[in-house]
């Protein structure tokens, strides 16, 4: 017998969306996730796009149609080297667990692009070990729950303030 990683956590909450999955037209997706547990913290803003409906897919080769992406829009020297590195990795895991999940609910094979337009990390707490993940989830169930996305707006607003008309990426340790 051979040992399954149930790796994917919080998948659970994405039962909330089938039938508004089901329902989708392929329109873009705009969601805010966060993930706030003990010694994790991540948060995640995305746009949701079918590949067909991407702004850049001319920049996407013809050969290359058959894949889904995570296209990562936020300033990498933001985060410390390994929590980026390592919270990349785990985003690609949820992302490729979510397409393949849209993919078997709406019954056919979809090529989606997640494009992270922001992400925030508190600095004595760590982006990985699921946080970034469950945050990635979060965000895709706001896509489809407007209350859930509203949430999502004011926690942005209130734990990573405006500077200089930026929303700054580094939780305030203040605030936690």
């Amino acid at each position: 017998m051979e040992y399954l990683n149930n790796s994917i956590y919080g998948n659970e909450s994405l039962s909330k969306i089938i039938d508004n999955l089901r329902d989708w037209n392929f329109e873009t997706l705009d969601g805010i996730g966060f993930c706030r547990k003990h010694d994790k913290y991540s948060f995640i803003e995305l746009k949701v796009y079918h590949l067909s409906h991407y702004p850049e897919k001319d920049k996407i080769e013809n050969h290359y149609s058959y894949y889904s992406y995570l296209d990562w829009k936020v300033d990498t020297n933001q985060f410390p080297l390994d929590y980026y590195e390592y919270g990349k990795e785990e985003l690609i895991k949820y992302a490729e667990f979510i397409t393949n999940w849209f993919s078997s609910i709406k019954g056919e094979k979809i090529n989606l692009v997640f494009e992270i337009n922001f992400a925030g990390y508190a600095p004595a707490d760590t982006w990985g070990r699921g946080a970034a993940g469950q945050a990635l989830l979060n965000a895709i169930v706001s896509c489809f729950d407007k209350d859930l996305y509203k949430i999502g707006m004011e926690r942005k607003e209130r734990d990573h303030p405006l500077e200089n008309g930026i929303y700054q990426s580094v939780y305030s340790p203040r605030r936690i």
